[in-house]
């Protein structure tokens, strides 16, 4: 069953590909990505390496509120490991399922009730920081949308429950709620540095804020399982906002392709430490 799981969701990425390549010129992706400056390409990995190291010391310091001794190393190789495993592992142990497993295994006084809401929410103030810079930047560019209105409307009532939602289901997260969100707000901003090194390498220096707010978008579709490592969402997302947005398509999707290269590289290395892995490889708080 699990290999079936794995296999539908190599499907749909095969056919959002398929989708999304068939409506573009794929010889102007081509040309784009041949012509693109190649310092800059590789300058694009210094921020989204950086945003992987904020998203794990915000995932340790939720740890660490709860009393759970992991350092921000341990912290580093754990999320190291899970990028590789929810990228190409064909069977049921996806990233957060294989830290859930880690940390039950090394830290098993707190209980997996407690890890499963830490990671829960790990996840849900990544998802929450990337719907609130979505809605900031959507503000901006569509200023004079009515419906933009809604969007600090809602903006007070939403704090007030994730505060509440937070205090109910995860009380210690609360006394370092300001620095995760901080963190949280650092890995998303990262990200989109790394898209702009990526449009810079290729020449667009304009239509900055429709870029953001597509990769924010793209972010959030994949945060919904569909397919492997959201390859295939992302460039959809890319490819129908861009046509919303009124910016290029090829470079749009282009930029999709380079990042989504960009991550599949990164979770490449993790098959390192997963040869080298051992027991002992999660080091305590006091430990780094």
């Amino acid at each position: 069953m699990k290999y079936l799981k794995w296999l539908l969701k190599l499907s749909i990425t095969v056919a959002l590909l398929w989708w999304v390549f068939s409506r573009i010129d794929l010889e102007s992706v081509s040309q784009a990505i041949d012509k693109a400056d190649k310092w800059l390409l590789a300058l694009a990995f210094v921020p989204y390496l950086a945003s992987r190291i904020t998203a794990a010391v915000r995932l340790t310091t939720i740890l660490q509120a709860h009393r759970v001794g992991l350092s921000h190393y341990g912290g580093l190789h754990l999320h190291w490991i899970s990028m590789f495993y929810g990228m190409f592992l064909p069977g049921g142990l996806g990233g957060d399922a294989y830290k859930l497993l880690r940390l039950k295994q090394h830290f098993p006084a707190q209980g997996t009730m407690l890890l499963t809401r830490i990671l829960l929410w790990d996840r849900i103030i990544g998802f929450v920081m990337l719907g609130l810079l979505a809605g900031l930047i959507g503000m901006v560019r569509f200023y004079d949308n009515p419906f933009v209105a809604a969007i600090p409307a809602l903006a007070l009532p939403g704090a007030g429950v994730l505060w509440w939602s937070a205090k109910k289901w995860l009380p210690g997260i609360i006394p370092v709620l300001g620095r995760i969100l901080l963190l949280s707000f650092g890995t998303q901003v990262f990200q989109i540095i790394c898209t702009g090194f990526l449009l810079y390498s290729m020449g667009e220096t304009g239509h900055w804020a429709d870029y953001a707010l597509l990769f924010l978008l793209s972010s959030i579709a994949t945060v919904f399982p569909l397919s492997i490592g959201g390859i295939g969402v992302r460039e959809l997302v890319y490819l129908r906002g861009s046509v919303l947005l009124g910016v290029s398509e090829p470079i749009a999707v282009t930029v999709s392709v380079l990042f989504d290269i960009i991550v599949t590289a990164t979770a490449v290395t993790g098959a390192v430490l997963v040869i080298g892995e051992r027991s002992e490889a999660l080091p305590a708080a006091d430990e780094h």
